[in-house]
């Protein structure tokens, strides 16, 4: 079996939806190919942050086959281009103990926020220790967010975005980065999942905004789908211009654009 076959086969794989024949094809294919074990290892990823999202469950007409059938026509064009936007990586070794240390400053940081707790500490000094410490460890985590992000691994880059459903609260800084992964990241994968974290901060109006203005940027037609999904899901209408200019294009999918005319009905 050829890498393109496995491709357009990974997620009724991941969902068990294959002949027991196709599926020790595939077995048999992952055993020897680095390049498609990323894809399956990266579209798990994609499967449970979309699980995990109400807001991001497509309905019908964004079934996960079509989003996969779309990304492996699109795999084949990304090879041609560059990105527009990219960052110094950190060395391996940098990264690595950037990570080591911080398991071990989370992991202490627990501990002692344990002790204080079972020991009766009721005073206002334990109070603003913990909340000290809650802050720090929420520091912590997203700068171990940042810092993965510029990774090479697009696996990598997905695991960080997922680092957001761990913070405690997320500022500016931290919903700047995503918008500036969903627009500039040369993986459509992780891409995507920055549209699926974003999804759930829309009752912020700047990050709604941002979404209709990454709408109008999207050629890519898997998010221009998964954008419109989540802009719909709020009835959000500045979405209407991009989603008209998307049917107008004489370059849409046919699927892209009968999903487009069906959420100028519900936004009109």
């Amino acid at each position: 079996m050829k890498c393109e076959e496995v491709e357009t086969k990974i997620i009724d794989y991941l969902d068990g939806k294959l002949q027991e024949s196709e599926r020790l094809e595939i077995e048999k294919h992952l055993e020897t190919c680095e390049r498609c074990l990323d894809e399956l290892n990266e579209s798990q990823q994609i499967l449970n942050l979309i699980s995990n999202d109400e807001i991001g469950k497509p309905d019908d007409s964004l079934r996960i086959n079509f989003y996969h059938m779309l990304h492996s026509e699109i795999n084949k064009n990304e090879k041609n281009n560059k990105s527009s936007f990219s960052e110094p990586s950190s060395s391996w070794y940098n990264l690595r103990h950037y990570r080591i240390a911080a398991g071990i400053a989370i992991l202490i940081c627990g501990t002692f926020i344990g002790l204080l707790i079972h020991s009766g500490f009721n005073n206002s000094y334990a109070s603003n220790e913990l909340k000290q410490l809650h802050s720090e460890i929420s520091d912590l985590k997203k700068a171990t967010m940042f810092t993965m992000l510029k990774e090479e691994s697009s696996s990598d880059r997905i695991q960080a975005v997922g680092y957001v459903n761990d913070l405690d609260n997320i500022d500016d800084n931290v919903l700047q980065v995503l918008i500036r992964t969903l627009n500039n990241d040369k993986n459509v994968n992780v891409r995507m999942a920055a549209a699926y974290a974003l999804s759930k901060y829309t009752d912020q109006r700047a990050v709604c905004d941002s979404l209709v203005k990454s709408l109008s940027l999207q050629n890519d037609p898997i998010l221009q789908v998964t954008l419109i999904n989540i802009l719909v899901e709020r009835k959000e209408k500045s979405a209407l211009k991009p989603i008209q200019q998307i049917i107008a294009n004489k370059s849409t999918l046919k699927e892209v654009r009968a999903v487009a005319e069906n959420s100028l009905r519900v936004l009109i």
